[in-house]
C-alpha cells in the first residue's frame, strides 16, 4: 500500500474516530436527562427520603475525592453508608454493581465518583 493511500485511510478512520465520539457523548448527555440514578433507586424500591440521601452520599463521596488526602473515600465506608441510607439493599452486591456503572451516565459529579471507584477497583468485598 502506498504512503498517500495509507494516510487518507489513517485520515478518513480519524475523522469517523471523532464522529463516533461526539455521537457517544451525545448519547451520554440524553441518558444522563433520564436520570439513570433515579430510576436504578426507584427500580430497587428506595422511598423518596431514601433516594435523597443517596444523592446526598454520592455528593459528599465527589466532594472527597476532590480534597483527596485523608478524605478520600474507601469503598468499605462507602457501601457502609450505602447501605445506611438504604437499607432495603444491605449487602446487595449486585445493586452496588449496577450502581457504580450507573453513574457514568448520570450527572458530572458522580461520573467522577464512578471513575474514582473503576481506578480504585471498586467494588472489592473482603
Amino acid at each position: 500500500m502506498s504512503t498517500p493511500d495509507l494516510e487518507a485511510r489513517v485520515a478518513a478512520l480519524e475523522a469517523k474516530l471523532l464522529e463516533v465520539d461526539a455521537i457517544a457523548n451525545l448519547a451520554l448527555r440524553l441518558l444522563a436527562l433520564e436520570k439513570p440514578l433515579a430510576a436504578l433507586l426507584q427500580r430497587f424500591g428506595a422511598t423518596a427520603a431514601q433516594e435523597v440521601a443517596v444523592h446526598a452520599l454520592l455528593d459528599d463521596i465527589a466532594t472527597r475525592i476532590g480534597k483527596g488526602g485523608i478524605y478520600a473515600p474507601s469503598f468499605s465506608g462507602f457501601e457502609s453508608d450505602l447501605f445506611r441510607c438504604f437499607p432495603g439493599v444491605r449487602n446487595n452486591r449486585e445493586f452496588v454493581v449496577l450502581l457504580l456503572d450507573t453513574l457514568k451516565l448520570d450527572r458530572p459529579s458522580y461520573q467522577t465518583v464512578q471513575i474514582y471507584a473503576t481506578e480504585k477497583g471498586w467494588p472489592h468485598w473482603t
